[in-house]
C-alpha cells in the first residue's frame, strides 16, 4: 500500500504462470515480474531479457561446470544440481572416498591422501620408501634414543 502523499513505483509485471517478457516490453536496465511464479527479470544492454532471481523451488541454477575439481554433475546441468565424485586434491579436497579409521595415520600416495591401519601399543609408524607407511615394532633401545634426543629423560 502506497504512503499518503507518495506516488507508488510499479514495475512491469504479469500474473501469468509461466510468463517471461518479451524485449520489446522492456528497455534496457528495466524489471520485470511474474508474480505468481515469484520471479524477477531484467533487459540487458545487448537486449536480452534475462532471469535475475526466482522463489521457484525447480530453479535458480541456470548453468554449472564442475572444471577441473573432480566433482561431475550427476544430474542436468540446469535448475537443481546434485554433485557427484570426490574434490580434487588441487581444489582442496583428498581425491579419496576412504573413510579414515580411528587411531590410524593419514599418509599421501602421490595422487591422493590414504589412510593406515590402526597400530598396536608399543609400535611405530615407519617408513616403507615409496610405499605406504606401516606400524611395526620400536626396535630395541628406540624408544629410549627418542625420549633423550627431545630432552625427556
Amino acid at each position: 500500500m502506497a504512503a499518503t502523499g507518495f506516488t507508488p513505483i510499479s514495475l512491469y509485471y504479469s500474473t501469468t504462470a509461466s510468463a517471461v517478457p518479451v524485449n520489446t516490453n522492456l528497455v534496457a536496465g528495466e524489471l520485470a515480474l511474474n508474480t505468481t511464479d515469484e520471479k524477477l527479470y531484467f533487459k540487458n544492454a545487448a537486449g536480452t531479457v534475462k532471469l535475475l532471481a526466482s522463489n521457484a523451488a525447480t530453479s535458480g541454477v541456470t548453468t554449472f561446470s564442475a572444471g577441473t575439481t573432480g566433482f561431475t554433475p550427476s544430474s542436468a546441468t540446469s535448475g537443481a544440481v546434485t554433485l557427484a565424485g570426490t574434490l580434487a586434491i588441487a581444489n582442496g579436497g583428498t581425491n579419496s572416498t576412504a573413510t579414515p579409521t580411528a587411531g590410524g595415520a593419514v599418509y599421501g600416495t602421490g595422487t591422493a591422501q590414504a589412510y593406515t591401519a590402526v597400530g598396536t601399543a608399543g609400535q611405530v609408524l615407519t617408513s616403507q620408501g615409496a610405499s605406504a607407511p606401516t606400524w611395526a615394532a620400536a626396535a630395541s633401545g628406540a624408544q629410549d634414543y627418542i625420549v633423550q634426543s627431545y630432552g625427556i629423560i
